[in-house]
């Protein structure tokens, strides 16, 4: 029995759907789990420790605070490092930029191995050049002290390559999901046409780019309605700028919604979008095609990895607004190809499922878990 220690901070989102899955899906033969979690980001999570608390997984809760915050930080490692004495697990995963450097740092003063899936490196957002390369520094000292990091991205792991971890140490593993019956591909050629944004309303996720581009699609296509699903720090800008802009019959700002739900909801539009400026490898892509709904996403981050152009999804620039209207006008003028894309977008779901997402982990748990390596070997 291997036992696999779970540490996340960023408990919202694509690594709060990984964690998910992933405890659902490994085998309980082989794996014994337990987590150390923060629900600082997102309270809401409190309702997902009470489903693994039902599944005999011991969770324990270390506030963890997303930003750089010295104390607190010390604080969280100090109970981190007493949750490994305890926990004496054969491998801790860390899950996030937060979590993986305080893991890891624990890791190496319990002398327990500590892989790592980013979700994304930090360094690969889009935020200033000074604190681009604070994050890329801390990642290169952090590197010695990962056994194995799991990439999630073609982009991410030539990252993790690029600040010093040999090849043996990188594992790209993507996301996957479980098979879903969502119904057969249904394409409406006439009256209102529905795109939706389903996400946090953050920078990263660029639903102001969506908004702006909202505008000149309704200027050719009336008949569109835009239906953002989600809740973040942009909502009251958004609300403003929809008031006045005089958008109000086109644009909805429906609030939140349940992870759970969104193949569902996303059966409602013809068209999804996903506007974002970084990723790692985004679930709501592979929901879209779940849900047998064409895609337009910006080119970013592992969105290229399960996108290809124009045959199950049509890609568009990161952050303008000119290019992501004209993804859309060809989509919605043409009911052909939105079949065409959504049908092929269904099809490449092969190469994305969960069991064999789940599989790799676990090779990658036997591999870290394994005597006669150390954490800092290359």
């Amino acid at each position: 029995m291997i036992r696999v220690l779970q540490v996340i901070e960023a408990t919202e989102g694509g690594a709060r759907r990984h964690l998910r899955d992933l405890a659902a899906t490994l085998d309980p033969a082989e794996f014994h789990l337990e987590m150390a979690v923060s629900c600082m980001r997102d309270p809401d999570f409190r309702r997902d420790l009470a489903g693994y608390a039902a599944r005999g997984i011991t969770v324990r809760e270390i506030p963890m605070q997303r930003g750089i915050a010295p104390f607190r930080d010390l604080m969280s490692l100090f109970r981190l490092v007493a949750c490994v004495r305890a926990a004496r697990p054969d491998v801790v995963h860390a899950h996030s930029s937060k979590a993986g450097a305080l893991a890891r740092l624990a890791g190496r003063l319990c002398g327990a191995p500590v892989v790592y899936t980013p979700h994304g490196l930090s360094f690969l957002m889009r935020c200033g050049r000074i604190s681009r390369r604070l994050y890329r520094l801390v990642e290169s000292v952090l590197a010695g002290w990962t056994r194995l990091l799991i990439a999630v991205s073609a982009e991410e792991c030539q990252a993790a390559l690029s600040i010093g971890y040999a090849p043996g140490r990188v594992r790209l593993i993507r996301n996957g999901v479980a098979p879903c019956d969502a119904g057969e591909v249904m394409i409406r050629e006439y009256g209102v046409l529905q795109v939706g944004f389903f996400g946090r309303l953050s920078p990263q996720k660029s639903p102001d780019t969506l908004l702006d581009a909202a505008a000149d699609v309704a200027a050719h296509i009336p008949q569109t309605v835009f239906n953002f699903y989600g809740d973040g720090e942009l909502a009251p800008k958004l609300s403003e700028k929809i008031r006045c802009a005089g958008l109000s019959p086109h644009v909805r700002l429906a609030g939140a919604y349940a992870q759970g739900e969104a193949v569902t909801m996303m059966r409602q539009m013809d068209v999804v979008a996903v506007p974002s400026l970084w990723e790692g490898c985004p679930y709501v892509v592979l929901e879209a095609f779940q849900a047998g709904v064409p895609v337009v996403a910006a080119r970013a981050g592992g969105i290229c990895d399960l996108i290809e152009d124009g045959v199950n999804g049509i890609l568009t620039d990161p952050g303008s607004a000119e290019s992501l209207c004209d993804g859309l006008l060809r989509l919605l003028r043409d009911a052909g190809l939105r079949e065409s894309l959504a049908r092929h977008a269904r099809a490449s779901l092969d190469r994305h499922t969960l069991s064999e997402m789940v599989g790799a982990l676990e090779a990658v748990y036997r591999d870290a878990a394994s005597p006669g390596t150390s954490p800092g070997e290359n």
